[in-house]
């Protein structure tokens, strides 16, 4: 019997760096506006559900980027990710909100959001104090776009979730 964990396909909605700065000039083309948003979706959980289908509705077509499993690790420390890339990109692919998903390897999405350019850069209420990157935001206003931060529920969090199973 062979241990191995089965290849995951790459999901449609998958897309590298190249390809999305192909299809947001096409979408730009036809008067469509794009919004963003980047995590690392270690749980997919209602939390999560909740923030991307209120972000899709900020713009005409709407891309994750997924932090890869290294630059989880960098993000969050050792222990992560909980889950692997391939299983996290799988699960979201399959949420109906998301148009299309890139994978990045650094801690911070500036690279994307400088080739990229969207229009909405979404993120969570809890970035309001001090929890956005300095240089995200300059490429976002420098670029002529908005910033959407995105009220939930703090009890549906990854960290929560995680307590929780701690405590039993």
């Amino acid at each position: 019997m062979n241990d191995a964990a089965p290849t995951i396909p790459r999901s449609r909605k998958e897309a590298s760096l190249d390809e999305l700065i192909e299809l947001a000039q096409h979408y730009r083309h036809q008067g469509k506006t794009i919004v963003w948003t980047n995590g690392c979706f270690e749980i997919l959980h209602a939390g999560h559900i909740d923030f991307l289908v209120k972000a899709s509705r900020l713009a005409d077509v709407f891309i994750v980027g997924v932090n890869s499993d290294a630059s989880v690790t960098k993000v969050k420390g050792e222990g992560h990710p909980l889950t692997q890339e391939a299983e996290r990109l799988l699960v979201l692919s399959a949420v109906e909100c998301i148009d299309h998903i890139t994978v990045f390897d650094q801690p911070d999405c500036t690279e994307l959001l400088q080739a990229l350019q969207p229009d909405v850069y979404a993120k969570g209420f809890h970035h309001l104090h001090g929890g956005l990157d300095e240089g995200e935001r300059d490429i976002i206003e420098q670029s002529g776009g908005c910033i959407a931060l995105i009220a939930g529920d703090v009890t549906k969090s990854t960290s929560a979730i995680m307590e929780r199973i701690r405590r039993g």
